[in-house]
């Protein structure tokens, strides 16, 4: 994972979702629009560049496939975060397991 940055907020984002990003923005860039500009507005991050707010496009238009996008980040997000507290949560009983083992051989 690396911090990237769009719509001037950091952004978790692997290598093939920042290439998938950039995909789309060159999809819908043309000599009059920058692609840029249909995420501008749609989501909220924290200090770690995680989702935590998608808004509904209110102000201007932007494409379902933007806003699928954004969604399918944020999931993805939360669930690499899940997994590390799950992984974190493993290693603590595996060594507290392995910990009692060693008292119980001790006596």
């Amino acid at each position: 994972m690396s911090i990237r940055i769009i719509d001037s907020k950091k952004v978790d984002l692997t290598e093939d979702e920042w290439i998938l990003y950039q995909n789309i923005v060159k999809s819908y860039t043309t000599s009059t629009n920058n692609g840029n500009d249909l995420f501008s507005d749609l989501f909220e991050t924290d200090d770690n560049g995680i989702i935590i707010f998608l808004r509904p496009p209110s102000k201007r238009q932007t494409s379902f496939e933007v806003f699928l996008f954004l969604v399918s980040i944020m999931n993805h997000q939360h669930l690499r975060e899940l997994r590390k507290e799950v992984d974190d949560v493993c290693m603590q009983m595996k060594n507290k397991i392995k910990e009692i083992d060693e008292k119980l051989l001790k006596l």
